[in-house]
């Protein structure tokens, strides 16, 4: 194919005046960014407009032919560059680069040079070290950098160069089409390069999963009243959260060009589509109890602060087909016009397949292969970079089981097995071609979306007094992202919340965590207080619509094909009444000691509220509200002392500030290897603990774009 000048100008304005080539990174806002070398280091002469030719200066590249012959290129000054080496190479007569006498392709990872062992792999011979062939690293027992019982990443494929039924040859591949894939493959293509994606799901039946985005100072959620906000300040509270666990650079690349990223998918939303009618309640932005206004922000709950700035889509479908035949979830329906502006602008979507292994020369991923649908396999040759934008890792029982400690521990105390403890996400292949390629995941702890929550109850992260099964209150209930963690490790047995006839007062107290009540959607919370209000005293208790952020994302969990009529599904909460509290406590499971403890409680916890402090746990004041008026309301929850990687995992691939993957010494990244979404590490800390809701998936969306400019400037 034809090389592109890559002297061009990389501004392009889109409609609505979006700038879709801007990026915020090293310090510098629109009018320019700074060029990452291949070498990894930035090179402040690139701070405008131009691309200079990015060729491997230097290098030493072999290549062995179909007759294990060996022909050394010499790649100097501007003679060569990726993809050149990839003509040349074919030219030669090498067809699969890098295949050996038998016609195999082995793409295994670079290791330590000390080594000194050569493998004909990747796209030529290749020197090898540390873990070239996966599974235990001999030298100090790890696998992936993490020290494991045993090994869940084995070594990479050998594909056979007949097995090869198509090559390509583009600037850009991205291996994975969902929200960090798709994002990226746009952002590239905007950017003036060619781009291919793989994406495994088959093309007539591809979702995205969620509800919620997270962007901050987008221009158009500041056209609702919530914008302005002091970015440095969101940075140091994800910091804060994160325990210090987290990369800063990675935090301010999402925190400082999610605006953008939103503002871009808005300008691409056509007039047939109501997703965006925020006036008439088609999508709404998560907001506290009476603060409807961005100057009432952050707030802040037991010293964790917030911001309003997550829109939703309230389960909504477009009364306008997308595409034939399907009723999509919001998610997709916004992914679909990116996807159908990528392909405009000429990506190529290569559904149905699964990225199988990396082309890999010396220290440089050069390209990928995938499996196809038909079992032959296309082999992606990427002038520019590599994209690990698969996903998480929470459906594999092996990765869970050797990387989350803690899911893994807790699991085995209470007699279950690895295959008892999967999620719904994905397989971990990107966090494994990312380890072949000499890579390392993230240490210990490794995070995953399953410490928030955990209070019983369906008012999401109202603060009610809780008790544990003897009848003990534990914890300050107002910090409730650290509640789930806080309950398991209780007794085993029922965890209760306790309320009483001013419950609405505790729920309008909660703050914007994940799962925290939705007063941007006040049509759920007007039923769920109508639902309380019908429950009739006695043992049996009554249905309560709940009124966490999950109620939002029901048409994706309980409707994974995306059809139906986008009402809500989440079966409700059981939640009992009665006129006195020996009696509610009665019907929440309580009886001898643990009943006598929990009145005494009780009687506690309202003479704190009484004196307007918690000298116990120091919950703060203004939700220290007394349980002293009829009825009394209880709901529980089962400590089974277990817990599961929850939606998915959030551990992934160590790499540099500009999202290039480190080589496993931390020496150095891997030229042309990039990770985004549930690949990418170093963005939770301890777990997901949030200061707006919907930022799995506004990261997912941010770093993504950011990983296909910095491609596309490459």
């Amino acid at each position: 194919m034809v090389k592109r000048d890559m002297k061009r100008d990389i501004k392009r304005d889109m409609k609505r005046d979006i700038n879709t080539t801007d990026i915020v990174s090293f310090n510098l806002q629109k009018g320019g960014f700074m060029k990452i070398n291949r070498t990894g280091k930035k090179d402040k002469d690139y701070v405008e407009k131009n691309a200079p030719n990015t060729a491997l200066n230097g290098a030493q590249l072999n290549a062995a032919t179909g007759n294990s012959a060996e022909v050394a290129l010499d790649i100097s000054g501007d003679t060569l560059d990726r993809r050149g080496f990839l003509k040349t190479a074919a030219l030669a007569g090498v067809g699969l680069v890098g295949a050996t006498a038998a016609g195999s392709l082995t793409a295994c990872a670079p290791q330590s040079s000390n080594s000194g062992a050569t493998t004909t792999a990747g796209l030529a011979t290749t020197t090898t070290t540390g873990q070239a062939s996966g599974g235990i690293n001999s030298t100090n027992g790890t696998v992936g950098g993490a020290i494991c019982a045993d090994d869940w990443l084995g070594k990479m494929p050998t594909i056979a160069q007949s097995d090869i039924s198509e090559t390509i040859d583009v600037d850009v591949v991205i291996l994975g089409g969902g929200h960090a894939g798709t994002q990226a493959a746009l952002a590239a293509a905007q950017s003036g390069a060619t781009v291919a994606v793989v994406e495994k799901q088959p093309e007539e039946k591809y979702i995205y999963f969620g509800d919620d985005i997270c962007a901050y100072n987008s221009q158009w959620i500041t056209s609702k009243g919530f914008g302005g906000y002091d970015l440095g300040e969101i940075t140091a509270e994800y910091c804060r959260r994160g325990i210090g666990r987290i990369s800063p650079d990675i935090i301010k690349l999402f925190v400082e060009n999610s605006g953008e990223m939103m503002d871009n998918m808005v300008s691409l939303v056509p007039s047939t589509s109501d997703i965006l009618d925020y006036e008439g309640g088609r999508c709404v932005i998560q907001v506290a109890y009476g603060k409807n206004s961005g100057s009432d922000y952050p707030i802040e709950q037991s010293g964790y602060k917030s911001w309003a700035t997550t829109v939703q889509t309230a389960a909504t479908v477009n009364p306008t087909e997308v595409i034939a035949g399907r009723r999509l979830t919001r998610l997709t329906e916004i992914e679909t016009y990116c996807i159908r502006e990528a392909q405009r602008l000429g990506a190529i979507w290569h559904w149905g397949c699964s990225a199988e292994a990396l082309i890999i020369n010396d220290d440089a991923v050069m390209g990928a292969c995938a499996l196809k649908p038909d079992g032959s396999y296309l082999q992606l040759n990427a002038a520019k970079g590599v994209l690990l934008a698969t996903g998480d890792f929470s459906s594999n029982p092996d990765m869970v089981w050797n990387l989350l400690d803690d899911v893994a521990e807790w699991g085995s105390r209470v007699g279950l097995k690895r295959e008892d403890l999967i999620g719904p996400g994905r397989d971990g292949m990107g966090h494994k071609l990312g380890c072949w390629a000499g890579g390392a995941i993230e240490p210990h702890p490794r995070s995953s979306m399953n410490i928030m929550g955990g209070q019983p109850g369906p008012w999401g992260t109202s603060a009610f007094l809780t008790l544990n099964k003897n009848g003990k209150r534990f914890m300050n209930e107002s910090m409730s992202q650290i509640a789930g963690a806080a309950c398991l490790r209780q007794p085993l047995g029922i965890i209760a919340a306790i309320t009483d006839a001013n419950f609405m007062k505790t729920v309008q107290g909660a703050g914007l965590d994940h799962g925290a009540p939705n007063w941007g959607y006040p049509p759920m919370l007007a039923k769920m207080e109508e639902d309380m209000h019908n429950i009739v005293p006695g043992p049996n208790g009554g249905p309560v619509t709940s009124v966490g952020i999950v109620s939002l994302n029901e048409i994706n969990t309980h409707n994974p094909e995306g059809e139906g009529s986008g009402e809500s599904s989440m079966p409700p909460n059981l939640v009992y009444a009665a006129n006195t509290l020996e009696e509610l406590l009665g019907y929440l499971g309580y009886s001898g000691e643990a009943l006598n403890m929990a009145l005494s409680e009780i009687a506690r916890y309202n003479e704190l509220c009484h004196a307007g402090k918690d000298s116990d746990f120091d919950k703060q004041s203004n939700l220290m509200i007394p349980i002293e008026q009829a009825p009394f309301y209880g709901a529980v929850t089962e400590n089974a002392g277990r817990t599961s990687p929850g939606l998915v995992t959030l551990a992934g691939l160590l790499t540099d500030e500009n999202l290039n993957v480190m080589k496993a010494d931390r020496s150095a990244p891997i030229k042309g290897l990039y990770a985004a979404g549930n690949c990418l590490g170093q963005r939770y800390g301890m777990g997901y603990s949030t200061p707006s809701a919907g930022n799995s998936m506004g990261m997912a969306m941010t770093h993504g774009r950011v990983a296909g400019k910095i491609m596309a400037a490459l």
